[in-house]
């Protein structure tokens, strides 16, 4: 019995690792990107003036890579390095999610189809208003900050 409660917490820790990635997406996205990229001298101006316009202008395609994403993705599983020793079920949902982002999102922009018809709400994001559905692994905190627009 012991054994059983231990993983059912180890899962629902494993899916808070998992929420909390999409969290910091979601939070990343819309306030790094989308907020301070909007000044001329932010680090994260490439994402509105490069990526949004490109990927418009090619039809979603963007074959470059982001230099800042990659470093910002390695800084992020480095600050959350602690977890593995103290919740290590958090630490591999956050860390799949990060991997999950770099994967995917470089996917996504090298096959339209398969994001329009898989993973409409980052399709919406470039295609329609950038200002909505700020997710790209999965729109759970679109869904809950009211962000999801569907089409």
């Amino acid at each position: 019995m012991f054994l059983v409660l231990l993983m059912i917490i180890a899962c629902l820790l494993f899916c808070l690792g998992l929420f909390y990635g999409n969290f910091l997406e979601y939070i990343i996205h819309r306030y790094a990107f989308h907020k301070m990229g909007r000044k001329k001298e932010s680090w994260f101006r490439y994402h509105l003036k490069g990526h949004h316009v490109l990927s418009r202008k090619q039809g979603f395609v963007d074959l470059t890579q982001s230099n800042v994403e990659s470093v910002g993705l390695i800084v992020l599983m480095l600050i959350h390095l602690p977890l593995y020793f103290v919740l290590f079920p958090v630490w591999l949902g956050v860390t799949l999610y990060a991997i999950a982002f770099n994967l995917l999102h470089g996917y996504q922009h090298k096959h339209p189809e398969f994001t329009q018809k898989y993973m409409k709400w980052h399709w919406d994001h470039h295609m329609h208003n950038p200002n909505e559905n700020f997710g790209v692994v999965a729109p759970w905190c679109d869904y809950l900050f009211g962000t999801r627009k569907t089409r």
